[in-house]
């Protein structure tokens, strides 16, 4: 059956949302359930948005059923979860449709409330063996993941509307300032103090795997904060005549090594100058970009050499560079900042600058996909222009050409 517009848009939205699938991981292990999967529910349409089969039902993302035969439904019609540890010994559903058409002995489905009170669908899981759900330890963490859920859902919706204004204001300030305003802090603050309220009263009885579990919680709210922190960053990254004035570029970089000192000691890295003199830049914002630059190399180094930082500049027609969008006419200093790290496709060289772009996707990638963005917009502010060229596991460099 084919899916409508507005079904697909929330399928992909689900999808979008990288902690999914650990959140269905988490379920499935914590419980001993073999299927989960985040529903989306509507009055009459019961429709696959994440799944983990490991029984197999057969279902995959996509997947309808017919929503007279869910439990969903009834979550849906009550905004109540439906529990049910054992169905031949429960006195309500031992005798229902449901259990029977679909072969489960142990359920659960917890609702997925929007922050406009909209009803989006569940978070369910159910096993064709009997398991203990019926406890507040299990019942908590469905209801903190739906929360987890929503509040990522409610992020992307903000975003989506927010894409009219920025492209009418030819900008993306307006949207930067309203996501890390209150709206989008508050309810992280409440997922953190749940989890570390169930983390702390849990403590002496949680198995290994579940403090792993809650782990990976805590740092997926984590990483969401940082991402918060650097829209917020990105936002204030905007253009200020008065903010020039003539820097030393070495002394610059400098201190940004002074900042990143801790991470340079852990990683061995070794950072290069040659050939810095005076710009007449907005230093704040030229030394966040080097940070940026820097934080990016440490992070995606190759840890079977040692890393090494190259920067060099110099100063020189436009059209000696042979950089097609420079103008001929003017003088420009060309920054070059290289590393021999893990370094990227060279077909990704322009989607690194996009926001909230990751080329990695590994669980320890603490990246945000925003530092290069803020990089770029820094570039804009001095009416530059930045080129980025690589080779995998040979080399990254970036190359900034600022109008002297």
């Amino acid at each position: 059956m084919e899916v409508n517009t507005v079904l697909q848009k929330d399928i992909t939205d689900i999808q979008s949302i990288a902690i999914v699938p650990t959140i269905l991981d988490v379920v499935c292990r914590a419980t001993g359930m073999g299927f989960a999967a985040v529903a989306r529910v509507t009055e009459d349409t019961w429709i696959t948005c994440g799944v983990l089969d490991n029984i197999p039902l057969g279902l995959s993302v996509g997947d309808e059923l017919e929503i007279s035969t869910t439990f969903c439904k009834q979550v849906r019609d009550t905004d109540k979860l439906v529990v049910i540890d054992h169905v031949d010994n429960d006195k309500t559903y031992f005798n229902h449709p449901t259990p029977q058409q679909y072969g489960f002995q142990s359920y659960i489905s917890v609702p997925i409330i929007r922050n406009n009170g909209e009803f989006f669908g569940t978070l369910c899981a159910l096993d064709p063996k009997p398991n203990k759900l019926k406890n507040a330890k299990i019942i908590d963490m469905f209801t903190m993941f739906s929360e987890l859920i929503s509040f990522h859902l409610d992020a992307i919706n903000t975003m989506r509307k927010q894409a009219s204004i920025i492209e009418r204001k030819e900008g993306e300030l307006a949207t930067y300032d309203f996501i890390s305003s209150h709206d989008l802090q508050e309810p992280l603050r409440k997922i953190q103090l749940l989890t570390n309220t169930i983390e702390v009263k849990e403590i002496d009885k949680l198995s290994k795997k579940s403090k792993k579990y809650f782990k990976s919680i805590n740092n997926a709210a984590t990483r969401m904060r940082k991402i918060l922190d650097d829209l917020l960053k990105y936002s204030q990254t905007g253009y200020n005549h008065k903010g020039f004035r003539e820097q030393d570029m070495g002394k610059l970089i400098e201190r940004v090594k002074y900042r990143l000192s801790d991470e340079f000691e852990q990683s061995n890295a070794v950072l290069n100058l040659s050939n810095l003199g005076k710009l007449h830049v907005m230093p704040v914002q030229i030394e966040q970009l080097f940070y940026n630059l820097f934080s990016n190399s440490i992070r995606f180094r190759n840890n079977e050499r040692t890393l090494t930082i190259e920067v060099e500049s110099r100063i020189d027609k436009g059209s000696n560079f042979k950089v097609e969008s420079l103008n001929e006419n003017l003088n420009y200093c060309e920054i070059s900042v290289r590393d021999n790290g893990k370094g990227f496709e060279q077909k990704h060289s322009e989607k690194i600058f996009e926001m909230f772009q990751r080329l990695s996707n590994k669980p320890d990638d603490k990246s945000t996909g925003i530092g290069l963005a803020i990089v770029k917009r820094i570039v804009n502010n001095h009416n530059g222009i930045i080129l980025a060229t690589s080779q995998p596991n040979v080399h990254a460099t970036f190359k900034i050409y600022l109008p002297v």
